[in-house]
């Protein structure tokens, strides 16, 4: 059982009711406008009140700044190199390596990490169906938005928060840092091949990408392989919540119902993510994975196809995390310093 540090409890609660709240309302919000990534809407309010290096609210500025600009980037590569495939992927993977790069040098890091997931996402939504990119885009950007500000009002509306500074924070982009760079191709590949896969076996890629994205964003290689077992087990624990509560709905499909759901899931994971240290990444990727599964429109509970393809997306996310990882820090360390040395990361 995880271990709680009683400390930290009685604040957990009180963070781990915002989140579960905002996750609520935000579901609430978002099957009234009838939005299209309701779940990514759902998944950013905990992403935002979860967890965070500096405050709530610029985390939620950096996810909204951080998707439009890997969107827009993306939109551009499609119009201008639409009609040379391989000149665009090759631009594509190189913009995401810069953004990687300055994600792990911890510059404004969220923002850069989720531009570069939402340009590879954008892309491969372009190249399957260039009039769909557009809307894509914009209804992303549109359920972050929402997301953010749910999760923002209910952090203030509370008194959890009044901060609006913003800290850029990280270190120096030059000299290259050779295992920024190492880790930054490593999540590149991973990124490239996973998609390869999602497209092969006709998978969602959108619940992929998210799920590779929260999967590997640990600050190095050997962080990365020691939070595996805690990443696998989070993305079960948040996986066999909702797929319980999916059966359930798919015998009772209301609304209120999958409120409740929704919120004692998110509650849970949020407590966790906050009260225990030992097992805060595993709460964390619990909160992520559970609204992947459990947040659809209620038309779709009628088959338990659509659950089983989300699960499908989350699992190749996780099995290609793990490979690429465990490869990299085998056979992938030609790029980086010996640990020690001018370069290595100290975090």
């Amino acid at each position: 059982m995880p271990t709680i540090d009683g400390s930290t409890a009685r604040p957990a609660i009180g963070l781990a009711l915002r989140g579960a709240l905002a996750a609520a309302v935000c579901l609430a919000l978002a099957e009234w406008w009838h939005l299209e990534h309701a779940n990514l809407a759902v998944w950013t309010t905990h992403m935002v009140t979860a967890q965070y290096p500096f405050t709530a609210f610029q985390k939620g500025v950096e996810r909204v700044l951080g998707r439009g600009l890997g969107i827009l980037v993306g939109l551009i590569l499609l119009t201008l190199f639409g009609n040379a495939p391989l000149l665009a992927l090759t631009l594509k993977l190189l913009a995401i390596l810069v953004f990687f790069y300055v994600y792990f040098a911890g510059r404004l890091a969220y923002t850069f990490l989720n531009a570069g997931f939402y340009l590879a996402f954008i892309v491969s939504v372009g190249v399957a169906d260039p009039s769909a990119a557009v809307p894509q885009g914009k209804a992303l950007i549109l359920a972050v938005v929402l997301g953010v500000v749910v999760a923002d009002l209910v952090m203030w509306l509370t008194g959890a928060e009044s901060d609006l500074r913003i800290q850029a924070g990280g270190q120096p982009l030059l000299p290259l840092n050779y295992a920024n760079l190492n880790h930054s191709l490593m999540l590149t590949v991973t990124v490239a091949l996973t998609q390869f896969v999602t497209s092969y076996l006709n998978l969602p890629s959108g619940t992929t990408i998210t799920s590779l994205m929260l999967l590997t964003i640990a600050p190095d290689i050997q962080s990365m392989l020691r939070k595996g077992e805690m990443r696998l087990l989070g993305a079960l624990l948040g996986t066999a919540w909702a797929f319980g509560s999916f059966l359930l709905l798919v015998q009772l499909p209301h609304f209120l119902l999958q409120e409740a759901f929704l919120f004692l899931g998110m509650f849970l994971a949020a407590y966790f993510t906050r009260a225990s240290q030992t097992y805060s990444y595993v709460g964390l990727q619990m909160g992520l994975v559970l609204p992947l599964v459990l947040v659809m429109p209620l038309r779709e509970y009628a088959s338990i196809h659509a659950g089983l393809q989300r699960l499908e997306g989350i699992i190749t996310a996780v099995v290609m995390s793990v490979l690429v990882g465990g490869f990299w820090a085998s056979f992938g360390r030609w790029i980086a310093p010996e640990p020690g040395g001018p370069n290595a990361v100290q975090r």
